[in-house]
Protein backbone atom coordinates (compact mmCIF):
# COMPACT_ATOMS: atom_id res chain seq x y z
CA UNK A 1 0.00 0.00 0.00
CA UNK A 2 1.20 3.48 -0.75
CA UNK A 3 1.03 6.18 1.94
CA UNK A 4 -1.33 9.08 1.20
CA UNK A 5 0.43 12.38 1.36
CA UNK A 6 -0.92 15.90 1.76
CA UNK A 7 -0.82 17.97 -1.43
CA UNK A 8 1.98 20.53 -1.56
CA UNK A 9 1.18 23.65 0.54
CA UNK A 10 -1.43 21.82 2.62
CA UNK A 11 -0.98 20.61 6.20
CA UNK A 12 -3.44 18.44 8.16
CA UNK A 13 -6.77 20.12 8.81
CA UNK A 14 -6.50 19.81 12.59
CA UNK A 15 -3.11 21.51 12.56
CA UNK A 16 -4.40 24.31 10.35
CA UNK A 17 -7.35 24.90 12.67
CA UNK A 18 -5.17 24.98 15.77
CA UNK A 19 -2.76 27.40 14.10
CA UNK A 20 -5.63 29.61 12.91
CA UNK A 21 -7.29 29.65 16.33
CA UNK A 22 -4.09 30.72 18.10
CA UNK A 23 -3.07 33.41 15.66
CA UNK A 24 -6.58 34.77 15.12
CA UNK A 25 -6.90 35.14 18.90
CA UNK A 26 -3.61 37.06 18.97
CA UNK A 27 -4.77 39.23 16.08
CA UNK A 28 -8.11 39.95 17.78
CA UNK A 29 -6.34 41.08 20.93
CA UNK A 30 -4.02 43.33 18.94
CA UNK A 31 -6.85 44.95 16.99
CA UNK A 32 -8.93 45.46 20.14
CA UNK A 33 -6.04 47.22 21.88
CA UNK A 34 -5.13 49.38 18.88
CA UNK A 35 -8.51 50.17 17.35
CA UNK A 36 -9.34 53.33 19.43
CA UNK A 37 -6.49 55.16 17.68
CA UNK A 38 -8.21 54.89 14.30
CA UNK A 39 -11.58 56.60 14.98
CA UNK A 40 -9.76 59.34 16.89
CA UNK A 41 -7.42 59.92 13.93
CA UNK A 42 -10.31 59.95 11.46
CA UNK A 43 -12.28 62.46 13.54
CA UNK A 44 -9.18 64.65 13.88
CA UNK A 45 -8.65 64.76 10.12
CA UNK A 46 -12.30 65.57 9.40
CA UNK A 47 -12.38 68.82 11.43
CA UNK A 48 -10.15 71.91 11.64
CA UNK A 49 -9.66 71.35 15.38
CA UNK A 50 -10.00 68.48 17.80
CA UNK A 51 -9.11 67.60 21.38
CA UNK A 52 -6.81 64.94 22.74
CA UNK A 53 -3.35 63.57 22.14
CA UNK A 54 -2.40 62.43 18.61
CA UNK A 55 -2.89 58.79 17.60
CA UNK A 56 0.11 56.65 18.50
CA UNK A 57 1.98 55.48 15.40
CA UNK A 58 2.96 52.10 16.85
CA UNK A 59 -0.65 51.30 17.73
CA UNK A 60 -1.81 52.29 14.25
CA UNK A 61 0.88 50.04 12.78
CA UNK A 62 -0.04 47.21 15.14
CA UNK A 63 -3.67 47.33 14.03
CA UNK A 64 -2.70 47.28 10.35
CA UNK A 65 -0.33 44.34 10.78
CA UNK A 66 -2.79 42.38 12.90
CA UNK A 67 -5.72 43.00 10.57
CA UNK A 68 -3.70 42.18 7.44
CA UNK A 69 -2.37 38.99 8.97
CA UNK A 70 -5.84 37.91 10.06
CA UNK A 71 -7.31 38.45 6.59
CA UNK A 72 -4.52 36.50 4.92
CA UNK A 73 -4.84 33.70 7.47
CA UNK A 74 -8.60 33.44 6.93
CA UNK A 75 -8.07 33.48 3.17
CA UNK A 76 -5.66 30.56 3.37
CA UNK A 77 -7.98 28.68 5.71
CA UNK A 78 -11.00 29.01 3.40
CA UNK A 79 -8.92 27.79 0.45
CA UNK A 80 -7.86 24.75 2.45
CA UNK A 81 -4.20 25.67 2.31
CA UNK A 82 -1.57 26.32 4.95
CA UNK A 83 -0.92 29.99 5.63
CA UNK A 84 2.55 31.22 4.63
CA UNK A 85 4.99 31.70 7.47
CA UNK A 86 5.00 35.43 6.72
CA UNK A 87 1.36 35.67 7.86
CA UNK A 88 2.31 34.48 11.34
CA UNK A 89 5.14 36.98 11.45
CA UNK A 90 2.75 39.77 10.44
CA UNK A 91 0.46 38.99 13.36
CA UNK A 92 3.36 38.65 15.78
CA UNK A 93 4.77 41.93 14.48
CA UNK A 94 1.43 43.58 15.15
CA UNK A 95 1.44 42.21 18.69
CA UNK A 96 4.96 43.53 19.22
CA UNK A 97 4.00 46.98 17.93
CA UNK A 98 0.95 47.02 20.21
CA UNK A 99 3.02 46.09 23.26
CA UNK A 100 5.74 48.63 22.49
CA UNK A 101 3.22 51.36 21.70
CA UNK A 102 1.35 50.77 24.95
CA UNK A 103 4.48 50.59 27.09
CA UNK A 104 6.42 53.43 25.48
CA UNK A 105 3.90 56.21 26.07
CA UNK A 106 1.50 57.49 28.68
CA UNK A 107 -2.19 56.63 28.31
CA UNK A 108 -3.73 58.93 25.70
CA UNK A 109 -5.81 61.86 26.90
CA UNK A 110 -9.09 62.02 24.99
CA UNK A 111 -11.38 64.49 26.79
CA UNK A 112 -14.70 65.51 25.31
CA UNK A 113 -15.27 68.96 23.83
CA UNK A 114 -17.57 69.70 26.78
CA UNK A 115 -14.78 68.87 29.23
CA UNK A 116 -12.32 71.07 27.33
CA UNK A 117 -14.81 73.95 27.22
CA UNK A 118 -15.31 73.59 30.97
CA UNK A 119 -11.53 73.75 31.48
CA UNK A 120 -11.43 76.89 29.36
CA UNK A 121 -14.06 78.55 31.55
CA UNK A 122 -12.06 77.61 34.64
CA UNK A 123 -8.92 79.06 33.05
CA UNK A 124 -10.80 82.27 32.26
CA UNK A 125 -11.97 82.46 35.87
CA UNK A 126 -8.40 82.18 37.13
CA UNK A 127 -7.34 85.01 34.84
CA UNK A 128 -10.39 87.02 35.90
CA UNK A 129 -9.55 86.55 39.57
CA UNK A 130 -5.93 87.62 39.07
CA UNK A 131 -6.94 90.75 37.17
CA UNK A 132 -9.76 91.70 39.54
CA UNK A 133 -7.21 91.62 42.35
CA UNK A 134 -4.94 93.86 40.31
CA UNK A 135 -7.89 96.11 39.49
CA UNK A 136 -8.79 96.62 43.14
CA UNK A 137 -5.16 97.16 44.09
CA UNK A 138 -4.31 99.72 41.40
CA UNK A 139 -7.68 101.04 40.28
CA UNK A 140 -7.09 99.92 36.72
CA UNK A 141 -5.93 97.03 34.57
CA UNK A 142 -3.67 97.18 31.51
CA UNK A 143 -5.36 98.20 28.29
CA UNK A 144 -2.69 96.57 26.12
CA UNK A 145 -2.87 92.86 25.28
CA UNK A 146 0.65 91.81 26.29
CA UNK A 147 0.27 92.02 30.11
CA UNK A 148 -2.92 89.99 29.84
CA UNK A 149 -1.18 87.33 27.77
CA UNK A 150 1.62 87.15 30.31
CA UNK A 151 -0.90 86.79 33.14
CA UNK A 152 -2.70 84.06 31.17
CA UNK A 153 0.51 82.10 30.66
CA UNK A 154 1.12 82.18 34.40
CA UNK A 155 -2.21 80.51 35.21
CA UNK A 156 -2.57 78.29 32.12
CA UNK A 157 -1.52 74.61 32.16
CA UNK A 158 1.62 73.69 30.24
CA UNK A 159 -0.17 71.38 27.79
CA UNK A 160 -3.18 72.42 25.72
CA UNK A 161 -5.63 69.62 24.80
CA UNK A 162 -6.73 71.49 21.67
CA UNK A 163 -4.97 70.58 18.42
CA UNK A 164 -5.20 71.39 14.75
CA UNK A 165 -5.89 68.90 11.97
CA UNK A 166 -2.10 68.56 11.69
CA UNK A 167 -1.98 67.65 15.43
CA UNK A 168 -0.24 70.89 16.45
CA UNK A 169 -1.18 72.19 19.88
CA UNK A 170 -3.27 75.36 20.08
CA UNK A 171 -2.28 77.23 23.27
CA UNK A 172 -4.75 79.64 24.91
CA UNK A 173 -4.30 83.24 23.89
CA UNK A 174 -5.73 86.65 24.68
CA UNK A 175 -7.22 88.55 21.76
CA UNK A 176 -8.13 92.17 22.44
CA UNK A 177 -11.33 93.50 20.84
CA UNK A 178 -12.52 97.07 20.46
CA UNK A 179 -16.14 96.35 21.42
CA UNK A 180 -17.67 93.56 23.53
CA UNK A 181 -19.55 92.21 20.50
CA UNK A 182 -16.54 92.17 18.15
CA UNK A 183 -15.35 88.80 16.89
CA UNK A 184 -11.86 88.63 15.35
CA UNK A 185 -11.43 86.51 12.26
CA UNK A 186 -10.51 83.80 12.19
CA UNK A 187 -11.74 82.59 15.55
CA UNK A 188 -9.40 80.08 17.16
CA UNK A 189 -10.42 77.77 20.01
CA UNK A 190 -8.71 78.75 23.24
CA UNK A 191 -9.06 82.45 22.54
CA UNK A 192 -10.05 84.74 25.41
CA UNK A 193 -11.68 87.79 23.81
CA UNK A 194 -10.74 90.78 25.95
CA UNK A 195 -12.54 94.10 26.09
CA UNK A 196 -11.08 96.73 28.42
CA UNK A 197 -12.68 100.11 29.00
CA UNK A 198 -10.49 103.04 27.87
CA UNK A 199 -9.77 104.04 31.48
CA UNK A 200 -8.89 100.46 32.47
CA UNK A 201 -11.52 100.47 35.23
CA UNK A 202 -13.48 97.50 33.88
CA UNK A 203 -13.03 94.54 31.58
CA UNK A 204 -14.93 91.66 30.01
CA UNK A 205 -13.71 88.26 28.87
CA UNK A 206 -15.51 86.01 26.38
CA UNK A 207 -14.23 82.54 25.67
CA UNK A 208 -13.88 80.68 22.37
CA UNK A 209 -14.34 76.94 22.77
CA UNK A 210 -15.16 74.05 20.44
CA UNK A 211 -18.40 72.69 19.00
CA UNK A 212 -18.16 69.76 16.56
CA UNK A 213 -14.57 70.63 15.75
CA UNK A 214 -15.30 74.29 15.01
CA UNK A 215 -14.46 77.36 17.15
CA UNK A 216 -17.45 78.89 18.90
CA UNK A 217 -17.93 81.59 21.53
CA UNK A 218 -19.16 79.74 24.62
CA UNK A 219 -22.74 80.40 25.66
CA UNK A 220 -24.79 79.58 28.74
CA UNK A 221 -28.04 77.62 28.94
CA UNK A 222 -29.99 80.63 27.69
CA UNK A 223 -27.82 81.02 24.59
CA UNK A 224 -26.14 84.19 25.85
CA UNK A 225 -22.33 84.42 25.69
CA UNK A 226 -20.46 83.46 28.85
CA UNK A 227 -18.95 86.74 30.10
CA UNK A 228 -16.38 87.09 32.88
CA UNK A 229 -16.32 90.66 34.16
CA UNK A 230 -14.22 92.85 36.37
CA UNK A 231 -15.15 96.31 37.66
CA UNK A 232 -13.20 98.56 39.99
CA UNK A 233 -15.09 99.17 43.22
CA UNK A 234 -13.52 101.95 45.33
CA UNK A 235 -15.67 100.95 48.31
CA UNK A 236 -13.92 97.60 48.67
CA UNK A 237 -10.70 97.42 50.72
CA UNK A 238 -7.55 97.03 48.70
CA UNK A 239 -5.90 93.60 48.84
CA UNK A 240 -3.27 93.37 51.53
CA UNK A 241 0.34 92.41 50.84
CA UNK A 242 1.00 88.72 50.37
CA UNK A 243 2.80 86.64 53.00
Amino acid sequence: MTERRQPPGRSPLALRLIHAAIFLAISAGVMTACFPEWPHGVRALRHPYHVGTPPQALLLLGFLLGATGALLLLGSLTRGRSAPLAVSWLILGGAGAAVLGTAASAPPERPSELAVNTRLIQLGQRLQLAMVSRLQERGEVPVAREPWQQALEQVAPEESPIRTRAFRQVPPQVSRVETPEARPQPLVPGMLLLFVSPDGASFELRLVGLADGLPQVLVDETGAPVVLRGLYNPDLPKPGPGP
